[in-house]
């Protein structure tokens, strides 16, 4: 009988009982990391947790529990993308850069939602009504992939050359490719604003380490939960699960505004600073009221909002920086994504298992990120700069392409494999390295470049470049790919490209270290 190809998925598999060690090791650390201890578990002690530590420890939660949800939505619409039943089959390599194409226009509609919620709202209803919008997305595409699966007759409705079960599915994947940044950002934003430079370079690495554990747990569960929920019900416990974080998130936000380190103080500021220049644009207006009614009117479109983001990055150029360096990064990671994706589907060829590897990817992903959150970051947060981390951060993954260039007698005999999945091991590999790297380093140092920022740039500027700069990334290198052929995977031709790739992220994120203030000029900004 042929075998099953499965190294790569067990090589990159971890196991239950590794998860149960992983989680007995941060449970030691914990016990002895007073660092650790001090912003989470004190808030779980009334008697001694200040209300700010409470808030930060709820955020914190919420944060966890949206990339817990986020990972059985990821699991699920990847399997669903690939499916030969529902979705595109075999041709799922070709059509996945056109929809990564498309998350780029969903994301700017998002982006310009929030833009709007928080301006007339603030940022407290914005997270809401944007968490609020993904629960009700996640819960419609469940209910509408289980009524594809129980009657063929509507899931082969034809429109155009697509089936309608096609159209839900490919909805389905593009929204879930573009809500997490639009949701985490906010958190983080909120975190940025009532912690300190020095109590971001403290606590930053647990809360992402959180983040990590969560998504680990959920990744490694989902090939035991889909056997019994099926793909729909993925969605459907990503639905339920950001339900608590809305929770979670408001009650942070009710904290802050009863004891007085509401974030939205600074934006009833610009308010004010907002309608004391347009009193003196109305006063100077005042010959001609059709020319001011007119300017309210530009005021609120978008050609409105556009030119006050581009005035914003043109007045903090540590913005623009970060711009491109997500802009960069995220490129690799689609290419990366990409081939993966393709060499899956080849290697995997069930749904379900499908599913169930791309959790166990992600969970082993979480699980080094986690690893290095807790262990690592601490001691480089306290030994070294930011803007040095920056310049050191992209080398792994730059070595990872080079050595796609090595012939194989450079290859140690026990790593050269012959089986069909010898292709998705490889290109696993790469995109472990990228992935671990974004997760437990890059995350944390763009989350600290913003401590010291205004309002508008933590809010405004950094939502900008959380869905629009990373989403084009990958939209605009999905369509190249897609232009090119590349969909494919593991050839000459892309190796090259992600080589290419690689060198203009370390460019980009060398420039911004030159940008990064150090600690204590941080420390300064916010005095």
């Amino acid at each position: 009988m042929p075998q099953t190809p499965q190294p790569a998925s067990t090589m990159l598999t971890p196991s239950t009982t590794g998860a149960s060690r992983t989680a007995t090791v941060l449970s030691a650390a914990a016990k002895n990391s007073p660092l650790l201890m001090k912003p989470l578990l004190s808030a779980c002690s009334p008697s001694s947790a200040t209300p700010k530590a409470k808030s930060g420890a709820a955020m914190a939660s919420a944060m966890a529990l949206h990339f817990f949800g986020y990972e059985f939505a990821r699991g699920s619409n990847m399997a669903l993308f690939t499916s030969t039943t529902l979705g595109f089959g075999a041709s799922s390599g070709s059509y996945y850069p056109l929809a990564m194409t498309c998350v780029s226009p969903v994301s700017m509609v998002l982006l310009l939602a929030y833009g709007r919620q928080l301006d007339a709202k603030g940022p407290r209803k914005a997270l809401r009504n944007t968490t609020f919008l993904c629960i009700t997305m996640l819960a419609l595409s469940g209910m509408a992939v289980t009524a594809m699966q129980h009657n063929e007759v509507w899931a082969n409705i034809k429109f155009l050359s697509w089936t309608m079960s096609q159209l839900v599915v490919w909805a389905s994947f593009v929204f879930q490719s573009s809500y997490a940044h639009l949701l985490y950002a906010q958190q983080w934003s909120f975190l940025g604003s009532i912690f300190t430079p020095s109590e971001a370079g403290k606590y930053y690495s647990y809360i992402a380490g959180l983040s990590s554990v969560t998504s680990m747990i959920a990744g490694a569960s989902v090939s035991k939960l889909v056997d019994k929920l099926g793909l729909p019900g993925l969605l459907g416990m990503a639905a339920l699960s950001l339900t608590c974080t809305l929770l979670l998130a408001d009650w942070a936000y009710s904290l802050s505004e009863k004891h007085g380190f509401d974030p939205s103080k600074e934006l009833e500021k610009l308010s004010k600073q907002k309608k004391s220049q347009r009193k003196a644009n109305e006063e100077k207006l005042q010959s001609s009221s059709t020319d001011f009614a007119s300017s309210q009117q530009t005021n609120n479109s978008l050609f409105h909002q556009i030119r006050h983001s581009i005035s914003l990055f043109q007045r903090v150029p540590i913005l623009g920086a970060l711009f491109f360096e997500a802009l960069s990064f995220q490129c690799l990671s689609t290419i990366l994504n990409t081939c993966l994706v393709t060499q899956l589907k080849d290697a995997v060829p069930d749904d379900a298992q499908r599913a169930a590897w791309t959790g166990n990817f992600y969970a082993c992903v979480n699980g080094l990120s986690t690893m290095f959150q807790f262990f690592l970051m601490p001691i480089l947060n306290q030994s070294m700069e930011p803007k040095l981390l920056w310049r050191w951060m992209p080398i792994l993954p730059l070595l990872c392409g080079v050595a796609r260039f090595l012939p194989t007698s450079f290859t140690p005999n026990s790593f050269v494999t012959t089986s069909s999945s010898s292709a998705l091991y490889t290109v696993a590999i790469s995109f472990l390295a990228a992935k671990t790297m974004d997760y437990s380093l890059r995350g944390v140092l763009a989350e600290m470049a913003y401590v010291p920022l205004s309002f508008e740039s933590r809010f405004k500027g950094k939502e900008i470049i959380a869905v629009f700069a990373n989403r084009f990334g990958k939209s605009g290198m999905a369509f190249i790919l897609s232009g090119l052929h590349f969909a494919g995977g593991g050839g000459a031709g892309l190796s090259g490209l992600t080589l290419f790739v690689t060198l203009g992220w370390l460019t980009s994120a060398v420039s911004l270290s030159k940008l990064i203030p150090s600690k204590s000029e941080a420390e300064r900004l916010v005095a």
